[in-house]
């Protein structure tokens, strides 16, 4: 069976994604994993400090359409449209029995086999997971529902797929979306690639909605999640493996913060995951993290636009303490 774990970023996530990559191959020596560079190298990094891992250019795999969604797209939003389109390269050139996305700011903690052996047994072509399994317990503090809901019920830093015809037709129709319907704006109903993964149940056969609490942690389901220590080994609320973190909105300059979207918790009250994320701050220290930050973007634009919509989430919500940031 050949499987293939991919990741897209720009050059100035690198370190986040050398420490994604190396935490994945740590458990999987039966993968093939791709990092594709939606950036150019132009001598600014070393590339054998990747020469694990195949380290591709963007403009290398010649997505139809790169040039136009380049200039129309920010950082964030031309990251996440390449998503299908670098699935559909990849099932073409490596033909893959298994493909897997993880997102660059991941950090993973065990086999993938529940994972696989959850597509086997539900014969899923496609398998996706929930933000979050149950009811926020307020909804003064964010995230809120509703915020959910206008991003997306599924998170789309993770998904698994079988390379099957329905799983093609599937990318055929997201990669269409992605073409122009990949802004950040909440306004005009628009959460990048994610917001689209809402109709995927509906569209499309063998889709399975993965809800094991081991897959995916992330400030947005830490209210139904918890971190334990168990005979040498990371659970989730006392009986399921630690399968990945999703470690989104947490920056080096602010270590205290357990991610800059949320103000639902402190670290304080969350003393296991404040001890994981210090020593993912050393890890992303070691793999220069500081010194791709500064790195800015060879194709993606930072639009005004992008700017602009920014500022107005940041007005709606500064009362509750918190600020967003564009990638």
């Amino acid at each position: 069976m050949r499987k293939v774990m991919y990741t897209v970023c720009s050059a100035n996530h690198l370190g986040y994604c050398k420490t994604m990559v190396d935490s994945f191959a740590a458990h999987h020596s039966d993968y093939s994993i791709f990092i594709i560079l939606i950036d150019k190298i132009e001598a600014r990094f070393n590339k054998a400090d990747f020469k694990a891992y195949h380290l591709l250019e963007v403009e290398s795999l010649s997505i139809p359409g790169f040039t136009q969604m380049a200039a129309q797209y920010s950082v964030l939003e031309l990251n996440c449209a390449m998503k299908p389109f670098v699935a559909q390269y990849l099932l073409n050139q490596e033909q893959p029995d298994l493909l897997i996305y993880l997102d660059s700011d991941t950090w993973v903690f065990s086999s993938f086999s529940t994972i696989e052996n959850e597509m086997q047994i539900a014969d899923a072509d496609i398998l996706i997971t929930p933000h979050f399994t149950t009811p926020y317990p307020d909804e003064n503090l964010l995230p809120r529902e509703r915020d959910i809901l206008s991003s997306g019920i599924y998170n789309a830093g993770f998904f698994a797929l079988k390379n099957s015809e329905n799983t093609r037709r599937f990318l055929v129709w997201w990669a269409a979306h992605m073409n122009h319907e990949c802004y950040y704006n909440f306004s005009e109903g628009m959460g990048v690639d994610q917001i689209w993964l809402n109709l995927v149940p509906l569209l499309f056969k063998k889709v399975t909605i993965f809800k094991n609490p081991g897959a995916n942690m992330a400030y947005w389901n830490f209210h139904e999640r918890n971190l334990s220590h168990q005979n040498g080994e990371i659970l989730v609320n006392n009986n399921f493996p630690l399968l990945f973190l999703h470690i989104s909105g947490y920056a080096l300059n602010d270590p205290d913060s357990i991610s800059r979207h949320q103000n639902r918790f402190s670290n304080l009250e969350l003393p296991l995951l404040t001890e994981l994320l210090a020593k993912y701050r050393n890890l992303l220290l070691k793999n220069k993290q500081e010194y791709y930050a500064d790195f800015s973007c060879a194709y993606a634009i930072k639009k005004k636009k992008s700017k602009g919509i920014m500022r107005s989430i940041n007005q709606l919500i500064k009362p509750l303490g918190i600020k967003v940031v564009d990638r």
